[in-house]
């Protein structure tokens, strides 16, 4: 069984768009969206409409989580500056029709396959206060630090999103992959899951597309992006 998996496209359609033209797309057994389709570029429409159509599963990420219905009150302090100024943007961009779609998508979804277990999230939820919310990321990234974040999902591989840098923990046992992001750097980052009754083989792959498009767009429509981030 060949799986697909990636995360983080954050309203780049390009990146999408250029994922869904490869063989490793077509030739999938099964695709698996890790969320935040939501925030950073200004085509969270586009990416939404388009996802919809695909032959793939979807999570819900945070960023599409507060588009939808507005960041927990809780996390106001902590945005860093523009946050809330793009997600302002994106509540009223986005339509209502795209927010029922995207407010129908998993937080996580779990499977076994030739004996082993696999979770698939786009964070670890935890709810403060009455808010659910994604956990605070850890400044430190270890096997150690990985285990405790997810020691209550039983699983042997855990895939998800959420830090936009991809690394890779195990202890030959228990393996976690963060997949970074696909649309917020050049070359974007994906993973191709075999399985079958020999075992598991992970294989990293990248992505080049037209992020310049999509920071063009951004500058033509006057949104408040992240410059620091996308330097003119």
């Amino acid at each position: 069984m060949k799986i697909l998996v990636f995360s983080d496209i954050h309203g780049n359609l390009n990146c999408l768009k250029t994922l869904i033209d490869t063989d490793d797309w077509k030739n999938a057994s099964l695709r698996i969206f890790l969320g935040d389709a939501c925030v950073c570029f200004n085509r969270p429409n586009e990416c939404i409409d388009l996802l919809q159509k695909l032959d793939c599963k979807k999570i819900l990420g945070n960023n599409d989580q507060y588009a939808c219905d507005h960041i927990p009150k809780i996390n106001y302090d902590a945005l860093p500056a523009g946050k809330l100024e793009q997600l302002d943007y994106m509540c009223k961009a986005i339509t209502e029709e795209n927010k029922q779609k995207a407010r129908s998508w998993q937080k996580d979804i779990s499977m076994e396959l030739f004996g082993k277990k696999f979770y698939f999230t786009h964070y670890v939820w935890e709810k403060r206060n009455g808010d659910e919310n994604v956990l605070t990321t850890p400044k430190e990234k270890s096997f150690c630090v990985r285990a405790k974040m997810f020691e209550n999902i039983d699983a042997d591989y855990y895939f998800f999103g959420h830090e936009h840098k991809e690394n890779h923990f195990t202890d030959g046992k228990k393996h976690f992959y963060c997949l970074g992001s696909l649309g917020l750097v050049n070359p974007g980052y994906y993973l191709i899951i075999n399985v079958d009754e020999s075992g598991v083989k992970v294989t990293e792959k990248y992505l080049v597309h037209n992020i310049k498009e999509e920071i063009d767009l951004m500058k033509k429509a006057g949104y408040q992006y992240n410059k620091k981030r996308f330097p003119d």
